[in-house]
């Protein structure tokens, strides 16, 4: 049995990370019906793998894949490279795009409903009006604005946690998380923390005591 590198991609972003078809196919460079029509055969050869025992054979052409839990793998064709000289391009330019290792650990992201310490935790991950990117180190943080997020009928707990993905924070504190937000943001090792009924201020202080319950797991379903 064999599964081409573009059914690969497509049961990767609906499947395991959940993406809305429409971002999915976005994502591929693909309309929405060649999407649907790459996932329902991927789907359907995965099937008669497992149901008949069949082996499957992963192929289809040159390929750079980016170890990153979300970025999307790019697919080059007709580069006359090696699979192996791609892949290690994709991993040094990785290297070079992600903050350095101290820096990733002493920020957090605060959902919050305003723009300072003093403003509510915001409840609702997917849907929170601003990040809070607080540097332990300094004190010092900056807002990012999560405005366009707030009317998406779906997807947002999965954009927001690429916000969080993008800012470089290894840890983040809500109030609530959805089961699609929490498998991106595990998959990218981000640690998640409650904070309920309090300030983003009064959350940073309880989580540099130890104070904040961490969450290894969704507390609300999906579209929540």
């Amino acid at each position: 049995m064999v599964l081409g590198f573009d059914e690969i991609e497509a049961v990767r972003l609906k499947d395991l990370l959940s993406f809305p078809q429409e971002e999915a196919a976005r994502v591929m460079g693909v309309s929405q019906p060649t999407f649907h029509r790459i996932l329902k055969e991927a789907r359907r050869k995965i099937a008669d793998a497992l149901i008949n025992r069949k082996a499957v054979r992963i192929e289809g052409g040159a390929y750079a894949y980016d170890s990153h839990p979300f970025r999307p793998c790019r697919w080059m064709r007709g580069w006359g490279m090696a699979c192996e000289e791609l892949a290690l391009m994709a991993e040094e330019e990785l290297k070079r795009r992600q903050p350095k290792g101290g820096d990733r650990m002493k920020k957090i992201a605060i959902t919050s409903t305003g723009d300072t310490l003093e403003s509510l935790v915001d409840e609702r991950f997917g849907r929170a009006k601003k990040i809070i990117l607080y540097d332990l180190d300094s004190g010092s943080f900056e807002v990012i604005d999560n405005s366009l997020n707030l009317s998406s009928t779906q997807g947002a707990g999965i954009q927001m946690a690429r916000n969080v993905i993008e800012c470089g924070a290894k840890t983040v504190i809500s109030g609530h998380f959805g089961p699609n937000a929490v498998r991106v943001l595990q998959a990218a090792s981000i640690e998640l923390y409650q904070a309920l009924g309090m300030s983003v201020h009064e959350a940073v202080e309880r989580f540099k005591d130890g104070r904040l319950q961490r969450l290894y797991g969704p507390d609300k379903g999906p579209h929540w």
